[in-house]
């Protein structure tokens, strides 16, 4: 379980960006998101994946201080920011980047990498510099480099379908969806009500930085 006790986080003094926060979430949950921009649902995410941490307040896992798990041992959080966080480098070494920082041997890199590039549908910019991408080739980066994980705890999901076009919405929101397994808990960071209600069991409003409503909601979409 994930719990918010009376959080607070000011980034200057007398404004908090998200305030008093007190939630509950269970393990494998997922819950959305829901405010307009400047509502707070970035910071929220940030709290969790700690690049950010409380003004006040606390915030547990399994009854555990946050501040005291070691992400990179003790528990598997991924965070598909708004805006991608990718290497300079090509499609390719993104992904093989990430396997190397996983240990795996070169020889393995080179036939997994090309099974990712495959099944993401990059194979044929494999060798493009990503600034060069697409928004929406950006995207499915960030979801091939994901893909390596054998497993993912937590999975922070920050309004990653803006911007896209129609057909290109869908076939990311399929993707993730195939990311958001039974166990894994999801927080999805939007500002449309009606796919957080697609997406998502649990809703939470965010005003001003403060929880202004809850809402359990019956999924539309077998998960």
């Amino acid at each position: 379980m994930i719990e918010f006790c009376n959080v607070k986080l000011g980034y200057v003094k007398e404004y908090y960006a998200l305030y008093n926060l007190n939630l509950k979430v269970s393990n494998g949950e997922k819950v959305a998101i829901v405010g307009q921009q400047d509502d707070g649902k970035t910071s929220f995410l940030r709290l969790l994946a700690k690049l950010e941490k409380p003004t006040s307040g606390d915030i547990y896992y399994n009854d555990v201080l946050l501040d005291n798990i070691d992400y990179s041992k003790d528990l598997s959080v991924a965070y598909l920011a708004r805006r991608p966080i990718l290497l300079t480098s090509s499609v390719r070494k993104n992904i093989d980047f990430v396997l190397k920082t996983r240990k795996v041997n070169k020889n393995d890199r080179q036939v997994i990498v090309d099974k990712i590039l495959e099944d993401f549908g990059l194979k044929s910019i494999e060798k493009t510099k990503t600034k060069k991408l697409s928004m929406y080739q950006q995207r499915l980066l960030q979801f091939a480099m994901l893909s390596v994980r054998p497993k993912i705890d937590i999975l922070l999901v920050d309004d990653i379908l803006e911007g896209l076009e129609d057909s290109e919405k869908q076939n990311i929101q399929d993707i993730l969806l195939s990311f958001m397994k039974k166990d894994t808990t999801t927080f999805f960071a939007t500002t449309n009500v009606d796919l957080a209600k697609t997406l998502c069991e649990k809703i939470v409003y965010l005003k001003l930085g403060a929880i202004d409503k809850i809402e359990n909601n019956k999924l539309k979409i077998k998960q």
